[in-house]
């Protein structure tokens, strides 16, 4: 064997080699499609999960579903959802979540303008009073 086909054969393993890692690295690094987030909480007279479409800057969608304590639907109540950032003041409009059945609510834009701590608030008339609901999120690029 001569020099130059052992040379010849190392830039092979090393183009290959390069080749693997290079198409690794993008695997891994290559975006994939953000899943709602999901948080649940209560209060002494409801259960409420909260569905955030992408705690990315922009606006998002926010579903909401509330049950009494024992799991049944809450039908007839109206939801608004306020997204504060508490650091810098910033606070958008407080949205109405249009009912969908079952207990669920869709808020189709709600707006997060920067990064970092936001809070969402929620206001659920059940027309039994008002509950106040605070959820701490976390807003990415």
């Amino acid at each position: 064997m001569s020099v130059f086909t052992g040379r010849r054969s190392l830039r092979i393993v090393v183009a290959v080699s390069v080749a693997v890692i290079v198409a690794v690295l993008g695997w891994l690094w290559w975006p994939s499609p953000h899943a709602p987030v999901v948080l649940k909480t209560g209060t002494p007279q409801h259960l409420v999960t909260v569905s955030i479409d992408s705690l990315r800057l922009g606006d998002t969608a926010v579903d909401v579903t509330v049950t009494d304590r024992a799991g049944a639907p809450v039908d007839h109540a109206a939801v608004r959802v306020q997204a504060i950032q508490p650091l810098m003041g910033h606070a958008g409009a407080p949205i109405s979540a249009a009912a969908n059945g079952s207990g669920r609510f869709h808020a189709p834009a709600v707006s997060l303008m920067m990064t970092g701590p936001w809070e969402l608030h929620l206001s659920i008339d059940a027309h039994d009073g008002i509950d106040q609901v605070t959820l701490p999120v976390w807003v990415g690029g």
